[in-house]
């Protein structure tokens, strides 16, 4: 049977289209792949360094984790701080960077020196950020003392970090200062797609300022806002880990023991890898809830199919 013009073309372009394709996919195989299987397989073992482990024991961490009396009180307040940090942080960066999106969505002068601004935040490496932060945050020469010392805002100097009813939300506003920016350029793009005749639309119904926002704006920004919490989400749940060690080190009184420092201190402190790397898929397990309540739960379309079925 005689191939076609068209079968030959298709053939082509997909033998194309797979060697193009086939550098990104060995690297996805390689540095992503490999590290989430060989995780996974780890997690069902006793495995720690130095020791001749390496025994299969299924389960046996992840019970160790949810009911080991000695494990589980650290898993469980580590989840507390975790819960407590990416609530506050998350809420913070999605209603900060949506309202300086929409003011400098608006055309007035200094909206290109603004938006210059708010790159800064973000381009400044993680470990220079956390440096920076904990100069700002000491408590004999810093300057967020001096700052208010200065306004007679406070009598004596204070510490932050030192802390454990501060350090936590300290490390927060580190944290929310970095990343309000890049969902802040998200809202932004988003914005930018809604057409300008919706608006007028509104406006010929004499519709306002809340209104407006409420019944056009949010609608239509919806997917960028599901990507944005998504992303804030992970985020809170991971980035902040250079803050942490940085400026707490998980303390003062593991008041910043986040889930991510707790992985960490098992597996590179203790080296208790099997055990780390089920708490890091747990991590990941929390990560996809998150996700799909985002993504499913926020979404009247996909929420009524999900009903349907």
């Amino acid at each position: 049977m005689a191939i076609t013009f068209e079968q030959r073309h298709y053939r082509h372009t997909t033998a194309f289209a797979y060697r193009i394709l086939l550098p990104s996919l060995a690297f996805v195989v390689f540095f992503i792949g490999y590290p989430l299987v060989y995780s996974v397989w780890i997690s069902f073992q006793d495995f720690k360094y130095g020791v001749p482990t390496g025994n299969v024991i299924w389960f046996q961490n992840f019970l160790d984790i949810l009911t080991n009396s000695t494990v589980a009180p650290k898993f469980y307040d580590s989840l507390v701080v975790t819960g407590k940090f990416t609530v506050v942080a998350v809420i913070a960066v999605v209603v900060i960077s949506l309202g300086i999106a929409l003011l400098i969505n608006e055309r007035f002068r200094g909206n290109d020196l603004l938006k210059l601004a708010l790159l800064l935040p973000y381009a400044i490496p993680g470990p220079v950020n956390a440096v920076m932060w904990n100069w700002i945050y000491d408590p004999t020469f810093g300057v967020l003392n001096g700052v208010l010392f200065q306004l007679g805002l406070i009598k004596d100097y204070f510490t932050i970090t030192g802390n454990p009813d501060l350090a936590l939300w300290g490390i927060a506003f580190a944290y929310i200062w970095k990343f309000v920016p890049y969902s802040t350029f998200l809202f932004v793009a988003g914005l930018s797609t809604i057409p300008q005749s919706v608006y007028e639309a509104a406006q010929m119904d004499r519709a306002g300022i809340w209104r407006t926002f409420r019944k056009v704006t949010l609608p239509l920004l919806l997917p960028v806002f599901q990507m944005v919490l998504v992303i804030q989400t992970i985020f809170a749940l991971l980035m902040h880990f250079g803050l942490v060690f940085v400026l707490t080190g998980g303390g003062p009184g593991g008041a910043t023991t986040t889930l991510a420092w707790l992985i960490y201190n098992e597996s590179f402190t203790f080296t208790r890898f099997g055990r780390g790397a089920a708490m890091a898929i747990m991590l990941s397990l929390i990560m996809i809830v998150f996700i799909y309540l985002y993504l499913v739960v926020l979404n009247p379309e996909k929420r009524s199919a999900a009903k349907g079925a």
